[in-house]
């Protein structure tokens, strides 16, 4: 489950390895640097397991809220049950909060993975609708 929410200097050095690591498989549009800027300034948010990691962007989109998934990384062979277990208890936060959709564009191998917990396939990001 969930064992942090929100950034901290010691979580992010903890966590570092694997979020650089899931940078250097899939390169997003960003760089460490600009990822501490981001996390540092709260407009990101790093969301922590005893294995994984990921940092997800909080938004509203004409006038929907949405959580949108930038980046996810964790421990090899340990990672992926605490993924799915953190996912589902996030989505029942937003759903709380009032955002309709988590998305993000994961890796091809993960598309199986997450369609099976009800995500998605919309151009080329899964989306989990949030229903209350």
């Amino acid at each position: 489950m969930i064992k942090q929410f929100g950034f901290s200097e010691d979580e992010y050095a903890r966590v570092r390895g694997w979020l650089l690591s899931a940078l250097e498989i899939a390169p997003g549009p960003f760089d460490e640097a600009e990822l501490l800027v981001k996390l540092r300034a709260e407009a990101w948010h790093l969301i922590t397991t005893d294995h994984a990691a990921s940092v997800v962007e909080l938004v509203r989109i004409d006038g929907e809220l949405i959580g949108n998934v930038l980046l996810i990384g964790g421990e090899k062979g340990k990672a992926l049950r605490e993924i799915i277990a953190a996912q589902k208890q996030f989505c029942e936060f937003l759903k709380h909060e009032g955002f309709t959709k988590l998305v993000g564009t994961p890796r091809k191998e993960f598309h199986n993975i997450l369609k099976a917990q009800g995500f998605e396939e919309e151009q080329k990001e899964l989306v989990k609708r949030l229903q209350l």
